[in-house]
């Protein structure tokens, strides 16, 4: 079943679609500009606020780690606590009053003597124990050391939990107690890993609240050590990382549990004190709530623009339509003036100035269009015999020779090949006779190119006035000529050939004088000519008539019939 064609679309159809599609378009264009530049406006505001809360965590903690380091340093170097022994009411009391500075971080101050043994410790706790082994102890007697957070070892069962319930976590600070210039053991505190909880409430509590901001930190190795919410060593027994980031600045990035969230990220600053922890404090923020205000502006100016366009539309379909009208009208007039109705004219528009301006022009080009169409026509008709007249004088010229007027070889081997169809048609012989003049270097070589021009065009007439009317002679070039039989056994062609050879030779140049040729003659026999083969037949009988004195003819495969003397070599 054949397709129908679809109709086209009217004007106004197509106005309004347009135009309410640019709009759209034009809205949707907006939005995203608009909500990418407000997106990375927000971005960058909220990232210079979790980079802020990121350093001011860092800074804290950096602060109050060096703060207790130097502490611990300061009194491990007391010699007058210290000179009564590591055991003495006085280190004792040195000890207590240590912890009473902080008594809900420094969980455990004790001193240990060059062998590891526990001497002193508030509470009591692991006196008279080995902490040989304890990474504390071991650095501890080199220099000022602090450690990076573990869990409890030696006091995991007599301490209670943290304040989220999980089992509790130390950092450790250490440093070598001097008496009288020697180091006679290690003063030791287990500072409670809450206080890291502590300082990251304080920096939230003064920047944001309630935005839904957290504050992670990482050790060297990317591992969590601090979660929000008690979620510390929940996060760390599932090996959660942090996540990747890809610069300095603050980024979206896809946490572990497969959210997003706009990130910031503070190395813990390296200092003598501390040395370099490896700590990285990262700063978050729910990407849905950072971008909420955006999402938000780009639907309010999304549904401004379907608004705007539809009223564009609207607009666009009244004009379009008393548009319509005149370009219908003006459709009817162009077809009763292509029909060649009487009085058919093109009306005015009225719609636009444009319209109607377009109308008057139409109008006038097509009366000069009428007035000219047979003036057209008659120069085309001009032109296309002349066309026709030059093409046949241009076929004449591309198949005849211009010197002897004869036809050349691209019309003789044409000429050939439709006698050699009709041949094998009507099963009767073709013959071709292959005609050279002797010794035609000679002639111009003595008497110049234009003798040899002349005596060209006199074996032309003396060949052609000996052929019959069916024959073809043609000139196959230089001072070759080509004759075609048709109806000419190779006795025919041989009789044909040896009364050519005699004219010419009878025939005197006035310039040269006696000119001869040599001609070599090939049949086909009836039903089976090829024309190649005959063309090659009738040069190879040329070459055995030249071999054999010249001015004679020579049959393919049969004997020369000499038709006079030959000129002196």
């Amino acid at each position: 079943m054949p397709l129908r064609p679809s109709t086209p679309l009217t004007i106004k159809l197509q106005l309004t679609l347009v135009f309410g599609a640019l709009v759209v378009l034009a809205a949707v264009v907006l939005t995203w500009v608009l909500g990418e530049m407000l997106r990375e406006r927000v971005r960058a505001d909220a990232g210079r606020v979790l980079m802020l809360l990121s350093g001011n965590a860092a800074h804290v903690l950096a602060d109050n780690l060096a703060t207790n380091a130097d502490m611990v340093d300061l009194l491990a170097r007391r010699a007058d606590v210290w000179a009564a022994g590591l055991d003495s009411p006085e280190a004792q009391r040195m000890l207590e009053l240590i912890q009473a500075t902080a008594p809900r971080t420094h969980l455990w101050v004790g001193v240990a003597d060059a062998d590891g043994t526990v001497r002193a410790a508030t509470g009591g706790l692991l006196r008279g124990q080995s902490v040989a082994q304890r990474p504390w102890f071991q650095h501890g007697q080199a220099g000022p050391f602090v450690g990076d957070v573990h869990p409890a070892k030696l006091l995991a069962t007599l301490l209670p939990a943290d304040r989220d319930g999980e089992p509790q976590r130390f950092v450790d600070y250490a440093a070598p107690v001097v008496r009288d210039g020697q180091r006679v053991g290690v003063l030791g505190v287990h500072a409670s890993w809450d206080w890291v909880g502590e300082v990251v409430d304080a920096v939230l509590s003064t920047q944001v609240g309630g935005s839904g901001v957290e504050i992670f930190i990482f050790d060297r190795d990317g591992r969590v050590i601090f979660a929000p919410g008690g979620q510390s060593q929940k996060l760390a027994a599932a090996d959660v990382r942090m996540p990747a980031l890809p610069g300095a600045a603050p980024a979206v990035a896809t946490w572990h549990d497969g959210a997003e969230w706009l990130t910031a990220a503070t190395r813990l600053p390296a200092s003598r004190e501390l040395g370099d922890l490896g700590w990285t404090i990262v700063a978050r923020e729910p990407a849905a709530t950072v971008f909420g205000d955006v999402r938000d502006a780009s639907r309010h100016v999304l549904l401004a623009g379907v608004l705007a366009a539809l009223v564009g539309a609207l607009m666009v379909r009244f004009a379009a339509v008393r548009l319509g009208a005149d370009v219908r009208r003006l459709s009817k007039a162009a077809r009763d003036i292509e029909l060649g109705v009487p009085g058919a004219h093109l009306p005015p528009a009225a719609s636009s100035a444009e319209l109607r301006s377009l109308s008057e022009a139409l109008g006038r080009m097509t009366t000069r269009l009428m007035a000219t169409q047979d003036d057209l026509e008659r120069q085309v008709r001009e032109r296309t015999a002349e066309l026709e007249a030059a093409n046949a004088e241009l076929g004449r010229q591309a198949g005849t020779d211009p010197l002897t007027g004869l036809p050349n070889r691209r019309t003789f081997d044409l000429q050939l090949d439709h006698a050699l169809a009709a041949a094998r048609r009507s099963a009767r012989p073709v013959a071709v006779l292959m005609i050279d003049a002797d010794h035609f270097k000679r002639i111009n070589d003595l008497h110049g190119h234009p003798v040899g021009d002349d005596v060209l065009v006199m074996l032309a007439g003396v060949l052609r006035a000996r052929l019959r009317e069916s024959d073809l002679l043609a000139r196959y070039g230089g001072e070759e000529f080509v004759a075609l039989l048709p109806d000419a056994s190779q006795a025919d062609a041989m009789a044909v050939a040896q009364a050519l050879v005699a004219a010419v030779a009878a025939r005197r140049h006035a310039t040269y004088g006696r000119v001869t040729v040599s001609i070599g003659v090939a049949a086909a026999p009836p039903g089976e000519p090829v024309a190649w083969a005959l063309m090659r037949q009738a040069d190879e009988a040329l070459y055995r008539a030249k071999a054999q004195g010249r001015n004679r003819a020579c049959a393919h495969a049969g004997e020369a019939i000499e038709g006079g003397a030959a000129p002196p070599a």
